[in-house]
């Protein structure tokens, strides 16, 4: 079993990482070039964002005080410096300026309503929350430490600098938020949020798509479902992963040898793709990412063409309205008719119908095309037209609202459970817990995946805070039980 899906190479102590913005001119003594964070401490030298001591010193060992935080970060950011008036009481005339303006952005807070404790010593989390609201964080990695539990007020922040390069914990497990931030760790980590070229290559599901490897499937899943969520609600995930498992049942794309797989009729990688018209053909081949999103672009184009017949108000987030995109998609042929020709029967053997079944079965959703009022009439087919699909009727009505797509929440997010089974890690072999069904739960983070990375369930896992009797749990519930 796999406790995290993300794999960085974040808990290296060194990095020779070349940019011209480093100041040559700015040496300190205690900062060699052999030291760790060379890099970092002369970039944001060279950009005046800090300083060294009067004695000509950095001190990259020294603990950084809240204060010299907030300085740092308003010098990175142009806020305005000039001593006034602060919210706080404890905070002296020099720093004044930098914490107000720091405050007034939404990027620092006070220990109280009063006082911000200037002279406390910064630790990790509080240096998460800081980077986090600086920069503006959202994308958040699939992993969790062990000693950062969901009521943390750091929860997202950590799952936030992680995904964006920024660190990640002192170990595969552990973040020590409680822990003390040096002076050079916090210009590392504010160098990197600022410069791009300093970054630690991460990825928030942890796979290094120069690979040629197949990555795990729950990896996939990850990879997919950020793809998608990526779209802004242009399409649910659960249609992409149904896609895959049709396309691709075992959810490859590489063959041993680090080649893609492609199929007999041209059909490349993961999803499938054969109209390469408007894609880069080699990175359909050997980028995961790449080829995923092409056919996230397929599927949303034909979603919006005007010659397949309407579901509903075509709402994107309503699995069943998909159903002629996901059809065209394999190709409008008679093959794929909703209907039988000779006997009027529906087709459960079409492409879309396959695509159904396996949401039904690996997102535990469930959809189904019966709820879409059509009849054979409404497809002509055969012969006469090439056995392309006529669609005579462009406007068709669903009998219930559709199944809302369940992958796309986030923290913040106010649901009720519609399963009673809740369990005490993101897994299906974890510890059941039962909660009423219509319970109230608050989800907490984005999207986790199973522990178990080869499990072959396409739904994700929501971080969710619920209160019983009084009481607040934190538990993990599976996308299909909450709404």
């Amino acid at each position: 079993m796999i406790k995290k899906l993300v794999v960085l190479s974040i808990f290296a102590v060194s990095m020779s990482i070349a940019t011209s913005a480093v100041a040559e001119s700015n040496e300190f003594p205690d900062v060699p070039k052999s030291q760790p964070f060379y890099e970092h401490i002369h970039y944001l030298t060279g950009d005046g964002i800090i300083n060294g001591y009067d004695n000509g010193y950095f001190k990259p060992y020294t603990n950084l005080t809240r204060g010299e935080a907030a300085m740092m970060i308003a010098r990175a950011f142009d806020l305005d410096l000039t001593p006034r008036e602060t919210v706080f009481k404890d905070v002296n005339t020099r720093l004044s300026g930098a914490v107000q303006s720091a405050y007034e952005a939404h990027i620092i807070f006070g220990t109280s309503e009063t006082t911000f404790s200037p002279s406390e010593k910064i630790t990790r989390e509080q240096m998460a929350m800081l980077l986090e609201r600086a920069f503006h964080l959202k994308e958040q990695s699939a992993t969790e430490f062990d000693d950062v539990k969901m009521n943390s007020v750091a929860y997202t922040a950590i799952r936030k600098i992680q995904a964006f390069g920024i660190t990640g914990g002192v170990d595969e497990n552990h973040f020590n938020p409680g822990g003390y931030v040096s002076r050079q760790h916090f210009a590392a980590f504010l160098a990197r949020g600022l410069n791009e070229e300093l970054r630690l290559e991460a990825s928030s599901c942890g796979y290094n798509v120069d690979s040629r490897t197949n990555p795990p499937r729950q990896v996939l899943n990850c990879m997919i479902t950020n793809a998608a969520r990526a779209t802004q609600g242009e399409i649910p995930p659960e249609i992409v992963k149904g896609i895959v498992n049709v396309e691709n049942g075992n959810w490859k794309h590489f063959q041993e040898n680090g080649e893609p797989i492609i199929s007999a009729d041209g059909g490349i990688g993961l999803m499938q793709i054969t109209n390469v018209q408007n894609f880069d053909v080699e990175k359909l081949k050997y980028d995961i990412e790449y080829n995923i999103e092409a056919g996230i672009s397929m599927l949303i184009n034909h979603f919006k063409r005007t010659d397949l017949p309407k579901i509903s108000e075509k709402d994107p987030n309503r699995l069943e309205n998909w159903y002629f995109a996901i059809m065209a998609y394999n190709g409008t042929k008679s093959v794929n008719s909703p209907f039988y020709k000779a006997t009027g029967e529906k087709n459960l053997s079409s492409y879309q119908e396959k695509v159904f079944q396996a949401i039904r079965t690996s997102s535990q959703l469930e959809v189904t095309s019966h709820s879409i009022l059509m009849k054979p009439e409404d497809f002509t087919y055969g012969p006469e037209t090439n056995e392309s699909i006529v669609f005579n009727r462009k406007n068709m009505e669903l009998d219930f609202i559709g199944t809302h797509t369940r992958d796309r929440f986030g923290e913040g997010y106010p649901a009720y459970l519609t399963n009673s089974r809740l369990r005490t890690e993101p897994s299906t072999s974890a510890e059941a817990v039962t909660v009423p069904i219509g319970t109230l739960v608050e989800i907490l983070g984005a999207p986790l995946y199973d522990l178990s990375s080869n499990a072959p369930n396409n739904f994700v896992w929501y971080p969710v805070a619920v209160n019983q009797n009084g009481m607040t749990r934190y538990l993990y519930a599976p996308s299909q039980s909450v709404k």
